[in-house]
């Protein structure tokens, strides 16, 4: 796989966030029950996570990873996303922060800014269009995957599908696009389309699947019933499998651990807290 292995490894908190329905644009679906259903397992302002990772190949696995995930939106309407690496050792240390961004009409941009730090070089950097569409941490999951979870893109049109069944549970069935396909494909954005199964009660995500270029389906990410439990008044899915179809290759995401809308100091996500590592 193409890794990104700090400096040049993920971070997906989280991935996907979650288990959660995208965050990416539920105020954008016109469905009323799709919007509802989508809204219902998010959190008012704050999330945090732990989470642990490992990808495997055919021949075994690849390398395990875990992290701290927290997501917050702001007082003016834009989300962000810091990631910190908690193991392996090498790489602890390692923090990701995507932030929302902004044209000077004050509409959102196609890709968030992303900035890598990286204790061993002890400085943080912009990561590249390029690397946006790069795997993370050697995960299965890029950059533009965390974007989708975590809203951190809202450049996107949501539209509803016919509904599907999964694991014997009625599904919503949402697609997201770029609402400027050529924009999005010339800053680097690897998906033409991206669908949602949501389970129609519970709201979870039961299966996600990314699509390139001429249709093809590249990625899946899925939780199946023993995967899902009760978080308070939410339903979360504590364990996701990512599956890149091209390579054969794959990615575990086990969530140890999730708090909705704990307090969290805006200074968290400057990019001036990432050499302090809080």
């Amino acid at each position: 796989m193409n890794r990104i292995l700090a400096p040049g490894i993920l971070a997906l908190f989280t991935l996907c966030a979650a288990g959660q329905a995208s965050a990416a644009g539920c105020n954008v679906i016109e469905d009323q029950e799709a919007r509802a259903c989508c809204e219902k397992n998010q959190p008012q302002h704050a999330m945090e996570q732990l989470i642990r990772m490992s990808a495997r190949d055919d021949k075994g696995t690849l390398g395990e990873f875990s992290a701290r995930l927290r997501w917050k939106r702001f007082d003016d309407g834009r989300s962000r996303a810091r990631i910190d690496l908690t193991n392996p050792p090498n790489q602890s240390g390692t923090v990701v922060l995507l932030t929302e961004r902004e044209t000077e009409a004050g509409e959102p941009t196609a890709d968030p800014e992303v900035v890598l730090y990286t204790p061993g070089e002890r400085r943080d950097r912009l990561i590249t269009v390029s690397a946006i569409s790069g795997e993370m941490f050697g995960s299965n999951f890029s950059y533009e995957d965390v974007s989708h979870f975590y809203g951190t893109n809202e450049d996107i049109r949501i539209t509803r599908l016919e509904d599907g069944e999964r694991d014997g549970h009625r599904t919503i069935v949402l697609q997201s696009e770029p609402t400027d396909f050529d924009a999005a494909m010339d800053n680097g954005a690897t998906y033409t389309r991206i669908v949602t199964n949501l389970d129609a009660e519970r709201c979870v995500p039961l299966l996600t699947q990314f699509y390139e270029e001429g249709d093809e389906l590249r990625k899946e990410l899925s939780a199946t019933e023993s995967d899902i439990s009760p978080e308070g008044e939410r339903w979360v899915a504590h364990r996701l499998l990512m599956k890149d179809l091209a390579d054969g290759t794959s990615t575990e995401l086990v969530i140890d651990k999730v708090v909705f809308d704990p307090e969290m100091k805006d200074r968290l996500f400057q990019r001036s807290s990432l050499k302090r590592g809080r």
